[in-house]
């Protein structure tokens, strides 16, 4: 187990930096433009400003990146861990004394296990925490994270559209509000406008500033009428805005969280549910993968060429982590949400238990 883990330490080290450097060299300008700009304001020195700059955007992507590279650096870390005990004869000595394979396939995947619910505790705990400033672009290097976005026109659990120019997550203000209120049909009713607006948390309305409301005229020839507005009641808060807006933030969010958005109408979008479900599902997938790859490396014969095996897990383990990946993510036709993204584990169980059943030992 020890040795396990000290594998998937240093092997997900190598992997971030890894990353990490890919980005840099790639981005550099950013990240150099941003440390000047900084080192100008602050009097600090460029270099140590450029080192500053680095660290403030990607530090924080540790966390994110442990999240999705759980089961693919487990699987990894079993592979090393097996064929170094394959080389030192540990295999053969443990069968010789009278033990299973089987059982050193659970001390792995009971440390993996550990490993998965410190990722269902990273997401829980970390990564709603760091969510605005995870999905920062490379303009916003060395800022304290996503600053406002537009919100095109989206749809509240009542139908109505709502439109805003700026959105700024962080104070829940909005500018230049547009709101299409519609009819059961479809068609609008009326138009509420407002310069600013600010989301009242507690009322779940958006506080008006300016703000008119016109009603469309009627097939009668009724002239339209022009009334002020001082609040909106939606499920379109900044948070919700926010994940519509970004897949990426929504997956950030916690268990909670995400159930708040869908009683507040977000379960209006699909994605929020397969978000949800797919956070139990994708922690399964990430234990059933490992144990359909480990006896790929726990052989009897010391004299096994073990490269070709690595690359037998290899073929075999990463596919099924992109498509269950893909599964839980893409909408299926005919299924519900739920269902699409257990669909992954519903097959993986199955061979999972097959393999470790007909484990020759």
């Amino acid at each position: 187990v020890v040795r396990y883990l000290s594998n998937f330490v240093l092997l997900f080290g190598l992997l971030f930096v890894f990353a990490i450097s890919i980005d840099v060299v790639v981005q550099f300008d950013e990240f150099s433009d941003a440390a000047r700009r900084r080192a100008e304001e602050t009097s600090t020195a460029y270099p140590l400003m450029l080192a500053q700059a680095i660290l403030d955007f990607h530090a924080p992507r540790i966390f994110q990146f442990f999240a999705f590279m759980t089961g693919l650096v487990g699987i990894g870390a079993a592979g090393f861990t097996l064929v170094q005990m394959h080389r030192t004869r540990e295999l053969v000595a443990i069968m010789a004394a009278g033990v299973p394979l089987q059982r050193v396939a659970a001390a792995i995947l009971a440390a993996q296990l550990g490993v998965v619910l410190l990722q269902l505790a990273d997401q829980e705990l970390l990564l709603p925490r760091l969510a605005t400033r995870l999905v920062r672009e490379h303009e916003s290097i060395l800022k304290p994270g996503i600053e406002t976005f537009e919100a095109p026109l989206m749809r509240d659990g009542d139908g109505d559209l709502l439109y805003a120019r700026e959105v700024d997550p962080r104070s829940g203000e909005a500018t230049s509000i547009l709101v299409l209120e519609r009819d059961e049909d479809g068609t609008a009713i009326a138009r509420i406008t407002a310069d600013r607006g600010i989301w009242d948390d507690d009322a779940s309305v958006w506080r008006l500033e300016q703000g008119m409301r016109m009603e469309t005229g009627t097939a009668e020839g009724r002239a339209a009428t022009r009334t002020s507005i001082e609040s909106w009641e939606t499920d379109l808060s900044p948070r919700m805005l926010m994940a519509r807006r970004s897949l990426n933030f929504a997956q950030m969010l916690s268990l909670s969280q995400l159930r708040d958005l869908r009683d507040a109408g977000g379960g209006t979008d699909a994605r929020l549910e397969r978000t949800i479900f797919g956070r139990f599902s994708g922690a399964l997938v990430n234990l059933l993968v490992p144990v359909i790859a480990i006896p790929f490396f726990l052989v009897r014969d010391p004299g096994t060429a073990m490269l070709s095996r690595s690359l037998q897990a290899a073929v075999v383990a990463i596919p099924m982590l992109i498509g269950a990946l893909a599964a839980m993510t893409v909408a299926m036709p005919g299924l519900p949400a739920g269902v699409g993204a257990f669909l992954p584990v519903a097959i993986l169980l199955p061979v999972a238990v097959a393999r470790m059943a007909y484990l020759r030992t």
